[in-house]
């Protein structure tokens, strides 16, 4: 009955709306550029900042979350690294690999899939991973997969074109200061957070049918093993070994499950990597 209702109500909605983008892509082409900048700089923000000031989580599970997030990004790099080194992947082609492993969809899926398995709080935490995983891809991502010196300035100056750095620091500051937005900004803040799921999934699907199969299959294939078989059994040793609370344990193993982030792939294709 539980497995009935996870399908029905949690995955079937999915995979419906990331379907429904699909088709749509492959009858009339859209401009892939406006709905992914439209998501990354005003949907997304827009939602980091209302989930974020209004979270009711506690200290105690934003410190697990960080510690989870940035244990998982090591023992992942490990695993891909292994990987790699025993299957004797090319530099470029390790260096991509890695990319593709250690860093999961935490916007486009992860946040409708988080929210739909746990309303609320799922969202919320959900919140932090994705800051987390954004801070880390535009810094040590880049760091990873370039071909060519990258200095700290460089990688530093990067991550700070990135609107979630704001959506963030602007949401710790309403927090922390109880700050009472007014409502003319607020409404279309909470306007545009509602707006995630549907937009979020519609671009993932569309982002697939414009997808073309790469020259490097096998290693794409070898890459979602790891995401989706072996991460998630990672992350559930790891909530248990860092004794992290049941509350969101569960939420944290669900977005280990997560596939592959898409700014993986501009990372590669930015710098020369496979």
């Amino acid at each position: 009955m539980a497995l009935t209702h996870i399908l029905l109500n949690i995955i079937a909605p999915i995979f419906v709306l990331i379907g429904m983008g699909f088709f749509i892509e492959k009858k009339s082409h859209f401009d892939l550029q406006v709905l992914t900048k439209t998501l990354l700089y005003l949907i997304m923000p827009a939602t980091l900042i209302t989930t974020l000031s209004t979270s009711e989580l506690s200290s105690d599970y934003i410190w697990d979350t960080l510690v989870f997030c940035l244990a998982m990004l090591i023992l992942l790099y490990l695993l891909s690294a292994l990987v790699a080194r025993v299957l004797k992947y090319n530099k470029n082609m390790t260096r991509a690999f890695n990319l593709s492993v250690m860093y999961y969809n935490s916007g486009n899926f992860g946040f409708p899939a988080s929210d739909l398995a746990f309303p609320g709080l799922g969202l919320a935490v959900q919140s932090i991973i994705l800051s987390v995983q954004n801070f880390l891809i535009f810094t040590l991502g880049i760091f990873i997969v370039s071909t060519r010196h990258i200095s700290a300035a460089q990688a530093f100056k990067q991550m700070f074109k990135m609107p979630f750095i704001y959506a963030v620091t602007l949401a710790w500051c309403i927090r922390s200061f109880e700050i009472d937005m007014p409502p003319f900004i607020w409404l279309p803040l909470e306007y545009l957070t509602q707006a995630l799921i549907p937009m979020a999934l519609l671009a993932l699907g569309i982002q697939l049918a414009k997808t073309k199969i790469s020259h490097a299959w096998q290693v794409s294939i070898v890459s979602l093993c790891c995401r989706l078989l072996l991460s998630p059994v990672m992350g559930f040793g790891l909530v248990i070994l860092l004794d992290i609370d049941r509350t969101i344990a569960p939420i944290l193993v669900l977005s280990t499950s997560y596939p592959t982030a898409i700014n993986t792939v501009l990372l590669a294709m930015e710098f020369d990597s496979e």
